[in-house]
């Protein structure tokens, strides 16, 4: 009876792993379809991200512009209330060019022609009226304004103010030899839409691309009217190249799909890949089978529309009336879920069957009733109880003496780790603040300036920390620096006269060769906050890699590797900078490489992140004093400003006033970024939602804009005051209860 209840329970045993294995066959489908949708759905809010970011990227470009065109518009109308009583230096220099024609062809001291434009026209100089000089200079007042355009809007190739009264103000300056006022200009779109009958709310206007007949390519124009009072004058203009547009649709989702920037009259300004012209249009990039009039009316809610085996997704620039548009093919679902599981789905049905077989093979003696006693045995011994006495199989019997012997050692260790708990996290909080600025400075040769460089980063990192200690070596330890400096090899710590310490202290007692980098990187951290460290490869580069500088790798903000002057082709360089990134993380360590020409006649054909150029007078590295010569200074002073600018300042704005009254922010965030950018070297901005408990009106849930700029700790302490008040005034102005700042991740209510 006993010998077929066994049986019987083996059968019924195989019965459920069959019904299990069709069970887990269904469930795996049905999450492997489930985790398809889901990753179709990912990869969709994914690109909608992206896209968003691109397309506000691309819309602050223009925004740019429109902002320096209402500048340039308010200058030029508010010169009107208070002219000028005496001719400017301008003024003075015009003089005839031609039959019945003025021009600024030769540029009054103390301008040159970088501060102005060359202002041409048509008439006698001598039959000026009081009204058109005062024109006169008000054109000419724009000129600086018009320098600053064109310095900081990318690709801007021309600006111009434009009059009725047949004149031309054009920066930059080119002689009118080259270039002058001619009454088909009042033909052009940059004037002609501007005029009142066009333009009766005096806005800012886009023209259609054209061909520049000076030769700087594909151009568009934004221009805006400008008027004495309510008489039309004319209109001030920005001509600018499609380049920048083009490189930003090219890096967006690269083979992937087609990124395309259009206006309204259906003119392609950018391309992923075509070649533009004067005559492209966005329905020649687009594929068989989908026209432009399904992306008419599909620009305002941001979302994926498929159609006819494509999804696209369009957005409708604030700035200007254009259009950011992309396409791309879409999978079927069963193609993509098949792509999604590849073998897994064969080799888990191969799996399932040899383990139904194998467990057909058990019987109830040898393991069912042994794994349920084995399980009562471990539940019992979690709780301390002491386990009842059950007879199992002798093969089975020193699981269950280990068990209790590792239960019973595990008890005695949860007092020990109790106690050392709180020194453990005392020791990760320590360790987590503690960051050393550690440069290592890699050289494959003798006399590439490597040493020379590396003193180079010691001695600037002690001047910007003069508070903290710094110091430079090299490794694997020799005694080359010693004798080259001229000190005693027995002087461990050299004090060099520029403020840091040379290391001479390699004796780390008997210890494996491979241990030494780690061990001497414990015993620099207990001393130095600012590293500096040279080392030259020999031999084998994997195998010196491997055993000297991969422990030093996790300690290192920047490695920076020197191009070798006889590196023509850049093979040793590569070789060495990809045996490098085998070992560190990006988002750790950042890798430069550096060519120092150490002579004149140095020709590489390979690209590097800096270089010095050749130095005459560049002296070695000696014990003397000395100063980081400008064109080397640039350099390590970029490198080490990027070590230095950890620190990171964050300005909520809001998009509500009045607690709750939906706002239109966007100049408050541009102002907040000019004004971080300004204190901080730059600025980046992005929306996202936040909700805050009002004591009128309880929570509410509003869109804000995150203007974020990353410093040094000297900036920082520097400006935090202003950037307070900053906030206050911002706070004021925006008339909130209270606004948020986040300093290094912690957050202040203002």
């Amino acid at each position: 009876m006993e010998k077929f209840e066994a049986r019987q329970f083996t059968a019924r045993y195989n019965k459920i792993m069959l019904y299990t294995f069709f069970a887990v066959l269904l469930v795996s489908a049905l999450l492997i379809s489930i985790q398809t949708m889901s990753e179709a759905k990912y990869k969709n809010n994914q690109l909608i991200e992206q896209f968003k970011t691109e397309a506000v990227a691309i819309d602050n470009l223009i925004v740019r512009v429109t902002v320096l065109l209402d500048v340039m518009q308010k200058n030029a109308q508010d010169y009107f209330t208070d002219p000028r009583a005496t001719a400017s230096f301008y003024f003075s220099g015009l003089a005839p060019i031609g039959i019945n024609e003025y021009g600024l062809d030769k540029i009054p001291a103390p301008y040159v022609a970088s501060d102005t434009g060359n202002l041409t026209g048509k008439g006698r100089m001598a039959e000026l009226n009081s009204e058109l000089k005062n024109e006169i200079e008000m054109a000419f007042s724009l000129n600086s304004a018009f320098k600053s355009t064109l310095n900081s809007v990318p690709n801007a190739a021309w600006v111009y103010y434009t009059s009725k009264n047949n004149f031309i103000n054009l920066y930059p300056w080119v002689p009118s030899a080259d270039f002058k006022f001619t009454e088909k200009l009042h033909k052009k779109e940059f004037y002609t839409r501007g005029v009142p009958a066009a333009n009766p709310g005096r806005d800012i206007f886009w023209t259609s691309i054209y061909l520049d007949e000076a030769g700087k390519g594909i151009m568009v124009t934004a221009a805006k009217p400008i008027y004495r009072h309510d008489e039309f004058l004319g209109t001030v203009a920005i001509d600018f190249t499609l380049e920048e547009l083009g490189n930003y649709v090219k890096q967006f989702r690269p083979g992937l799909g087609e990124l395309s920037i259009t206006n309204s009259a259906g003119q392609l300004l950018a391309h992923t890949h075509m070649q533009l012209t004067e005559h492209s249009v966005f329905k020649d990039a687009l594929p068989e089978g989908v026209t432009t009039e399904a992306f008419s009316a599909s620009c305002s809610d941001l979302q994926l529309v498929q159609l006819n085996g494509y999804q696209y997704i369009c957005y409708q620039l604030t700035n200007a009336p254009w259009q950011v548009i992309y396409l791309e093919q879409t999978q079927s679902f069963m193609s993509r879920m098949f792509s999604s599981i590849g073998t897994v789905f064969i080799v888990l049905l191969t799996a399932l069957g040899i383990l139904l077989y194998l467990i057909k093979k058990l019987t109830f003696r040898e393991f069912i009733y042994p794994a349920e006693s084995l399980v009562r045995h471990i539940a019992k011994q979690g709780v301390e109880e002491k386990p009842s006495s059950r007879v199992v199989p002798a093969p089975w019997l020193p699981w269950f003496s280990k068990i209790s012997e590792t239960f019973q050692q595990n008890r005695n260790l949860i007092d020990e780790i109790k106690q050392k708990n709180t020194e453990l996290t005392d020791l990760n909080i320590s360790l987590e603040r503690y960051m050393p600025k550690f440069i290592l400075v890699v050289s494959q040769e003798q006399g590439c300036g490597a040493s020379t460089l590396g003193s180079y980063f010691a001695g600037s990192l002690a001047k910007i920390n003069s508070d903290k200690k710094t110091v430079y070596m090299e490794y694997p330890a020799n005694n080359r620096l010693s004798s080259d400096l001229g000190y005693a090899p027995s002087e461990r710590i050299h004090k060099h006269a520029n403020g840091f310490d040379i290391w001479n202290d390699f004796d780390l007692g008997e210890v494996p060769e491979g241990a030494e980098s780690s061990l001497l990187m414990t015993k620099i951290l207990n001393q130095y906050a600012n590293i500096v460290m040279h080392a030259r490869v020999k031999g084998d580069v994997n195998g010196f890699i491997d055993t000297y500088l991969e422990p030093l790798f996790r300690y290192a903000k920047a490695i920076v590797v020197m191009v070798p002057n006889g590196d023509k082709a850049g093979q040793r360089t590569s070789t060495l900078v990809k045996s490098i990134q085998r070992h560190v993380r990006q988002d750790q360590t950042t890798l430069y490489t550096i060519l120092n020409r150490t002579r004149e006649n140095i020709s590489l054909d390979m690209k590097v992140n800096f270089e010095i150029p050749y130095i005459a007078e560049l002296a070695p590295f000696s014990k003397a004093v000395f100063n980081l010569p400008e064109l080397a200074a640039k350099v390590v002073n970029e490198i080490v400003e990027r070590i230095e600018r950890v620190h990171q300042v964050c300005i909520f704005i809001p998009t509500t006033i009045n607690i709750d009254q939906p706002f239109d922010s966007a100049l408050y965030v541009d102002k907040t970024m000019v004004f971080l950018g300004e204190k901080f070297g730059g600025a980046t901005s992005s929306e996202a939602r936040g909700v805050w408990n009002s004591d009128g009106s309880g929570m509410v849930n509003e869109a804000v804009h995150l203007v974020i700029s990353y410093t040094t700790e000297d900036d920082l302490n520097r400006f935090a005051n202003e950037v307070i008040e900053f906030i206050k005034l911002l706070k004021e102005e925006l008339q909130q209860e209270a606004m948020a700042l986040e300093i290094n991740k912690k957050m202040i209510l203002v």
